[in-house]
């Protein structure tokens, strides 16, 4: 019985370093944007929703920033890969936090008030390309972390030639 309680006595300090560990790193969030380039991989097309009731705004709002060491980034791009069909690709950067996010929503507010959403598969290079996307355009993606947290990490208007 004395050596269970001296075993007991060992662990007690690695399980109190552990949960402090712990509790500073569910404590770290922060507010912001975040924006980047990257290179493109596999093209994904968009599902095409009904607008929802009232009109789209074309409005930037603002954005999160992720947590330090949780930062991710996109690429938007208007004319690309084809200026001919009017394509806006959104490209995933990746980051220091692209190993923590378990899903990526992307809505586009196109300039005709028509509203495409969809999801990006949370792997560097992965993209989305929008045909008939000319014009004004409001990109708004929002990351979701293992944790459960979502930040919309960009919100911002992409001009397609």
């Amino acid at each position: 019985m004395y050596m269970n309680d001296f075993m007991n006595l060992r662990l007690l300090p690695a399980l109190i370093v552990l949960l402090i560990g712990l509790s500073l790193c569910a404590a770290c969030t922060d507010t912001g944007g975040a924006a980047g380039p990257t290179t493109p991989g596999e093209t994904a097309t968009g599902t095409e929703t009904p607008a929802p009731t009232g009109t789209p705004s074309l409005i930037p709002e603002p954005t999160q920033t992720a947590p330090p060491g949780k930062e991710i980034t996109f690429q938007t791009e208007g004319g690309y890969p084809s200026r001919a069909t009017h394509d806006l690709t959104i490209t995933f950067s990746g980051g220091l936090g692209q190993d923590f996010v378990t899903k990526i929503d992307v809505r586009v507010t196109k300039s005709t008030g028509e509203v495409i959403t969809d999801t990006l598969p949370a792997i560097k290079g992965e993209e989305i390309t929008l045909h008939d996307a000319k014009g004004e355009n409001r990109v708004e993606i929002t990351a979701t972390y293992f944790t459960g947290e979502s930040l919309k990490v960009v919100d911002k208007i992409v001009v397609v030639p």
